[in-house]
């Protein structure tokens, strides 16, 4: 249920080639009566990762309601390949109502805790309509992403995921 989600994290790395590679967390609010998405794509959707663009890897989200917007930008902090990159998604709220921050986290080389949680992103709409039939009415999907849309490419993308958890109450 979307009222019941609080954050989602995901790790990884690739070796990005082509060029909109990309990899991440894809989350998909839905009405709890209509089905998962399986091959089509859903009408409303958010994504946040790595975008292989202008031949370095981005920070990339993308919000889709009807119709998509794309944000991207440099990597805030240098990446260990090793290691991978950490985003979150997190719900938030305060005098100006909820919405879903995105956050690249930077850890602990030794430790892996949290040391800098840098924001990336606030989208809004994405918790609207939470409060449907009660709160009942919507859900959401959250998931690994990954997608290589170059049709020339020679191999699928290889992503190595780290991490990959969501928090629900």
């Amino acid at each position: 249920m979307l009222k019941k989600f609080r954050s989602a994290r995901i790790t990884f790395w690739a070796p990005w080639t082509e060029r909109y590679d990309q990899a991440g967390l894809l989350l998909v609010p839905r009405s709890a009566s209509s089905p998962p998405p399986t091959t089509e794509a859903p009408e409303k959707w958010l994504k946040t990762g790595i975008e292989y663009y202008n031949n370095q890897p981005q920070l990339s989200t993308v919000g889709c309601d009807r119709w998509a917007d794309w944000s991207i930008g440099p990597l805030s902090k240098p990446v260990n390949s090793e290691r991978g990159v950490t985003l979150e998604a997190r719900r938030e709220g305060d005098e100006h109502g909820r919405s879903i921050w995105i956050y690249q986290l930077v850890l602990d080389e030794a430790t892996g805790e949290e040391v800098e949680r840098l924001p990336l992103r606030e989208v809004c709409w994405i918790l609207a309509d939470e409060e449907e039939n009660g709160g009942e009415g919507r859900v959401l999907d959250v998931s690994p992403l990954v997608a290589r849309p170059e049709r020339n490419a020679a191999a699928p993308l290889r992503v190595e995921f780290k991490e990959f958890k969501v928090v629900w109450d």
